[in-house]
């Protein structure tokens, strides 16, 4: 049997170099950990790319606030996010995560409009609690005592004329007071 060296090398060295390449990650542009400790956390992943609060041009208000009221309509609990995507001071990207009855830690469906919804703003559409919203919100800390409600969502947007929107690995964690 007879080796060609240099093709076995070449070979070799290419293997390796594409088994070891890493993913040039961003300072910045990773989700924040899945936490349940009121650590005031939003993140998720819009279209595969990472999504997390900042730059909201107001200094009024606030990147991300969490609102939970368990006397309105059985629970209400309310998620505002907001991101500057562009150099433009006037546009950023927002969700609205709205959902009626969240009296427990579980699952909740995002696809009733009656009592759950999603409003999502990009550069190119405004999704609306009237389009067609697929997805769960899961309640995974609901702490009173403490003030804490922590949580997972994922969800499908989609829209005549818009680009089909695909929020995965969501996660939260927000104390209340």
């Amino acid at each position: 049997m007879k080796i060609f060296p240099l093709p076995l090398f070449l070979l070799l060295t290419l293997l390796s170099f594409s088994s070891c390449k890493k993913k040039d990650v961003k300072p910045g542009e990773q989700l924040p950990a899945a936490t349940m400790e009121g650590k005031n956390i939003f993140g998720a992943m819009v279209n595969g790319e990472v999504w997390v609060p900042k730059g909201r041009p107001s200094t009024l208000e606030t990147n991300y606030d969490v609102v939970y009221d368990p006397n309105y309509l059985g629970g209400s609990f309310d998620i505002r996010a907001f991101s500057k995507i562009k150099d433009d001071p006037a546009f950023y990207e927002y969700f609205y995560i709205y959902m009626t009855q969240v009296d427990h830690v579980g699952v909740y469906s995002l696809g009733n409009p009656d009592i759950g919804t999603v409003t999502f703003s990009s550069e190119s559409c405004e999704y609306q609690r009237e389009d067609n919203v697929q997805g769960t919100l899961e309640i995974t800390k609901l702490d009173m005592k403490n003030g804490i409600i922590a949580g997972t969502f994922e969800f499908t947007l989609a829209k005549p004329g818009c680009d089909t929107i695909r929020v995965t690995e969501g996660r939260f964690d927000k104390k209340l007071f």
